[in-house]
C-alpha cells in the first residue's frame, strides 16, 4: 500500500533487499537502527538520563512501533490495543509510535525493567509484502533482550524466494530471544505460524479492533448504502466490481444514497488526533443502512456497529479467513461473491437483531492477558 512504508529503504529492487538482509544477520537490526539514527538515538539516550525517579521503572506493559500514517484499519488496531490494554488495568502503559521509534528504543531500553512487557502492533505486516517492517521488528526485539515482546494478532503472508528467506530470519530472531510470543489473527495464518515459527510461541485471538467498543455521543441515523473497496495490491476482485455493486444497490437505494468512501485518511494524523479519525470513520459505517467492502477492517468496523454488511475476499484471503473464525455467525454480516451479491444484501438487511458480542471476543483474546501476567 502506498500509505504505508515498505521498507528500510525506499528501493524495491529485489537484489537490494536480498542484500539488505544480508546486513541485518551480518551487522544487527538494532545495530543498523542505531548507524542508520544517531541523532535520534543520542536523543533518547540523554532523555532518559535525564529521568531522576521512578515512574519510568514502573511501566508494566510498553506498546510499541503503533502508526500514525493514513491506514485508518491500522489506525484503529492502535486506539484498539490500547483500550484493550488499559482496561486490563495491569500497571502503567506507555506507548510509542513507529515514527518515533529510534529515539523511543534508545529511551525505554534504559528504563524499564525485565518485568515490562513490550507488545508490537498487530495487523497484516508480516511478509515480504511490508518487507521493512519485519526488520524493524527485529530491531526492536534486538533492543530488549530481557523482555517478554508479545506481537499483537496478525496476518502470516511470506512467499517465494525473498518470502522465504525473510521468514528464516525472522524465526531465527524469534528463537534466540527466548520470549516472543506470536499472535494469529484467524486459523489460516494460525496454522501457517506454526509450521512457519517452529520454536515459538504462537497463538490464535481475534483481530484486536473486534474487541474495540467504540463510543458516540449521539448514535447517527441509518441511511444508504455505503461501498468500500480496495484500489491496491491487495484486491483481488475484477477492476469492473463496484460497478457491479452499484447496479445491485440500485435496485434496492436511490442512486443519491449510494455512497463511496474509503478507509484510508486524506494525510498522516498526530497521535492526538487518532481516535478522532477512527471514531468518525466507525460513526460513518454507523450511519450507512447497509456496507459493501473488500477491506477486513471495512467488515469488523460494521460488525461492531451493528450495520449489515457484505463483504468479498480480498487477495492474502485474510477477510475469508477472519469471517470464518470470528463473524460467520454474526446474521448480519455476509462473505459473498459477485454471483450472489444481490441475495446477500438482502439477506443482512432483513436482520433485524444486530448485537455484537464483544464479551465473546474479549474471551478469545484471552492468552494475550495471561502472557501480560494479568491472571
Amino acid at each position: 500500500m502506498k500509505e504505508r512504508q515498505s521498507a528500510m529503504s525506499s528501493s524495491t529492487n529485489e537484489l537490494f533487499r536480498y542484500a539488505e538482509l544480508f546486513a541485518f544477520k551480518t551487522i544487527g537490526a538494532y545495530r543498523i537502527g542505531k548507524l542508520l539514527n544517531p541523532k535520534a538515538v543520542l536523543k533518547g539516550a540523554k532523555a532518559a538520563g535525564k529521568v531522576n525517579d521512578n515512574n519510568a521503572s514502573a511501566v508494566r506493559i510498553l506498546l510499541g512501533e503503533t502508526p500514525l500514517y493514513r491506514n485508518i484499519g491500522d489506525l484503529a488496531i492502535a486506539v484498539a490495543e490500547k483500550q484493550y490494554l488499559d482496561n486490563l488495568h495491569a500497571g502503567v502503559v506507555k506507548e510509542y509510535t513507529e515514527n518515533n521509534r529510534w529515539f523511543a528504543l534508545a529511551y525505554w531500553r534504559r528504563l524499564i525493567k525485565p518485568d515490562t512487557t513490550i507488545v508490537l502492533q498487530g495487523g497484516g505486516n508480516m511478509g515480504e509484502r511490508y518487507f521493512g517492517l519485519d526488520l524493524k521488528r527485529a530491531g526492536v526485539i534486538k533492543a530488549f533482550p530481557h523482555n517478554r515482546i508479545v506481537v499483537m494478532p496478525q496476518t502470516s503472508d511470506y512467499n517465494g524466494k525473498l518470502g522465504a528467506a525473510l521468514l528464516t530470519y525472522m524465526r531465527n530472531i524469534y528463537i534466540k530471544h527466548g520470549d516472543v510470543h506470536l499472535f494469529a489473527r484467524e486459523r489460516r495464518s494460525y496454522e501457517l505460524m506454526k509450521r512457519q515459527f517452529k520454536g515459538v510461541d504462537v497463538r490464535l485471538a481475534t483481530d484486536i479492533v473486534m474487541t474495540y467498543r467504540p463510543e458516540f455521543d449521539n448514535h447517527p441515523t441509518r441511511s444508504g448504502a455505503l461501498i468500500i473497496l480496495r484500489q491496491d495490491g491487495e484486491r483481488l476482485q475484477a477492476n469492473d466490481l463496484c460497478g457491479h455493486i452499484k447496479a445491485e444497490l440500485n435496485t434496492m437505494f436511490d442512486t443519491a444514497d449510494i455512497r463511496s468512501s474509503d478507509t484510508i485518511y486524506h494525510c498522516d494524523v498526530s497521535y492526538e488526533e487518532r481516535e478522532t479519525v477512527v471514531l468518525n470513520k466507525m460513526r460513518e459505517f454507523a450511519s450507512a443502512e447497509v456496507v459493501v467492502t473488500d477491506r477486513l477492517h471495512g467488515m469488523i468496523f460494521a460488525a461492531i456497529t451493528g450495520t449489515p454488511c457484505v463483504a468479498f475476499d480480498n487477495a492474502n484471503h485474510k477477510i475469508s479467513a477472519s469471517y470464518n473464525a470470528w463473524l460467520k455467525n454474526v446474521p448480519y454480516i455476509a462473505l459473498s461473491s459477485p454471483e450472489t451479491l444481490g441475495a446477500d444484501i438482502r439477506r443482512v438487511l432483513q436482520v433485524e437483531h444486530r448485537q455484537y458480542d464483544f464479551k465473546a471476543m474479549l474471551e478469545h483474546c484471552s492468552d494475550i492477558k495471561k502472557l501480560l501476567k494479568c491472571e
